[in-house]
C-alpha cells in the first residue's frame, strides 16, 4: 500500500516537473498567420540593420555645399536730385546671398558631382564634409541643360562612392535620398523608385529623371540617391511641389546619365551633343486625324533651323522613328540625338503627306542656347 502510494507520487512529481518545463519553451506553431507574423518581424529587423548599415558606408562620401553671390545693386531714381535741378539716380550697395545644396565625392582626390544650380554664379564655394571638415572648391564644369556640375577639393583619401547602372532600377525599388535639405547634413530619408523616364517637366532641357517619394527638400539638390546596396544612382536635383516643401514626388538624375555627362566635364570642360537642328511637338488625336495618321505616334515638326543638319526636313513632317526606335516624345528625341556623337547618322521614318518616306541625316554639333531637337 506504501509502496504503491510512493510510486504514484514520484511519476506525480515527474509529471509537474515535465509540465513547467514544457510551459517556458515555444511549441511549433501551424498557424501561417502566426508564422507570416514571425518571419514579417525578422525581414523587417535585417531591414533595418541594412538602411543602417547603407547610411554608415554613404554618409562620409556626402557634402554641405555653401556658395555665395554677388547680387548687384539696383539703380535706383536719386529723390533728391530735383533739388538741385535735372535728374539723377543712385546705386545700391551689392549684396551677398548665400545658398545650400549638396554633393557627392566620387573620387577620392576630391572631386565632388552637385546639381549645376547649386552653384550657377557662385562667387565662392565651401564644402563640408561628413567630419566637419571646410575646403574651398573650383568648379571643374558646369552643365546648365541637364543640371549637373563637376567641383574639385583639394584633399586625399576622402571616401567615395560607387556608381551603379541606374537601367537596371526597377520601379518599386527601395533608395535612400541624403544630404543637407536646409541645411541639416548627414540627413537620410527613404522611399522607393516610383516612376522611371520622366521627362518634358521643363525642370531641364534634357530630362530622364528617377521619381522617388523618398523625401527631397530644398538643400537635398545634389545629394545621392543610392540602392540597399550604398552604391549611387541618382544625384537629387528637384521637387513637384505646389508648397515648395516635399509632398511625394522627388525627382533624380539617373547615375548612368550624371557619369556620361561627367565624364565630359572632366576631360573637356564642357558637354557636346548632337544636333538635328528641328523644333517639334507631340502628335495629339487632333492632329493625327488631320494628317491622316495611323496613330498619334511620333512628333510634329514645327519649325527647321536654316542650314541645319536636318534643312531637307519640313514643317509639317511627322517623325515616326529614329534608328530603328519609335518616337513616344519629343523629350527622348532630343536625348537620343543628344547621345550621338556630331557626324554619325540618324535614320529617320518620316510621315509626309500622307506617305512613309526615309531619310539619313548626318547629326551636327548642338550650338549653345538653342531651341528644339
Amino acid at each position: 500500500m506504501n509502496k504503491s502510494y510512493l510510486k504514484w507520487g514520484i511519476v506525480a512529481l515527474l509529471g509537474f516537473g515535465i509540465g513547467a518545463c514544457v510551459q517556458h519553451l515555444p511549441l511549433p506553431s501551424n498557424d501561417p498567420a502566426a508564422v507570416a507574423q514571425t518571419t514579417n518581424m525578422a525581414q523587417l529587423k535585417n531591414l533595418q540593420a541594412t538602411y543602417a548599415s547603407v547610411a554608415k558606408k554613404v554618409l562620409p562620401a556626402v557634402v554641405n555645399i555653401n556658395t555665395t553671390q554677388t547680387i548687384p545693386g539696383r539703380i535706383l531714381q536719386d529723390p533728391f536730385s530735383g533739388f538741385f535741378g535735372g535728374g539723377g539716380t543712385i546705386r545700391e550697395p551689392d549684396r551677398q546671398e548665400q545658398s545650400l545644396g549638396s554633393g557627392v565625392i566620387v573620387n577620392n582626390n576630391g572631386t565632388i558631382i552637385t546639381n549645376h544650380h547649386v552653384i550657377a554664379n557662385a562667387t565662392k564655394i565651401t564644402v563640408t564634409l561628413n567630419d566637419q571638415r571646410q575646403f574651398s572648391a573650383k568648379i571643374i564644369g558646369s552643365d546648365t541643360d541637364s543640371d549637373v556640375a563637376v567641383l574639385k577639393i583639394q584633399a586625399k583619401n576622402l571616401p567615395t562612392l560607387q556608381w551603379d547602372d541606374s537601367d537596371k532600377l526597377q520601379v518599386g525599388d527601395i533608395v535612400l535620398a541624403m544630404g543637407s535639405p536646409f541645411g541639416l547634413s548627414s540627413t537620410v530619408t527613404q522611399g522607393i523608385i516610383s516612376a522611371k523616364g520622366r521627362h518634358d517637366l521643363g525642370v531641364s532641357p534634357y530630362e530622364e529623371f528617377l521619381q522617388t517619394d523618398a523625401a527631397i527638400n530644398p538643400g537635398n539638390s545634389g545629394g545621392a540617391l543610392v540602392d540597399l546596396n550604398g552604391n549611387l544612382v541618382g544625384i537629387n536635383s528637384a521637387i513637384l511641389s505646389k508648397s515648395g516643401g516635399n509632398q511625394g514626388i522627388g525627382l533624380a538624375i539617373p547615375s548612368n546619365l550624371v557619369r556620361k555627362i561627367s565624364d565630359q566635364l572632366i576631360a573637356n570642360g564642357h558637354v557636346t551633343r548632337g544636333w538635328l537642328g528641328v523644333v517639334a511637338r507631340p502628335i495629339t488625336q487632333d492632329i493625327a486625324a488631320q494628317l491622316h495618321l495611323p496613330n498619334s505616334n511620333g512628333v510634329l515638326v514645327i519649325g527647321v533651323y536654316d542650314n541645319g543638319p536636318a534643312a531637307n526636313l519640313q514643317p509639317g513632317d511627322v517623325l515616326l522613328s529614329a534608328n530603328g526606335t519609335a518616337i513616344s516624345s519629343a523629350g527622348l528625341l532630343r536625348n537620343q540625338v543628344a547621345d550621338l556623337a556630331p557626324g554619325s547618322t540618324l535614320a529617320l521614318q518620316i510621315w509626309r503627306n500622307g506617305k512613309t518616306i526615309q531619310s539619313n541625316i548626318k547629326v551636327g554639333t548642338r550650338p549653345e542656347k538653342v531651341q528644339g531637337i
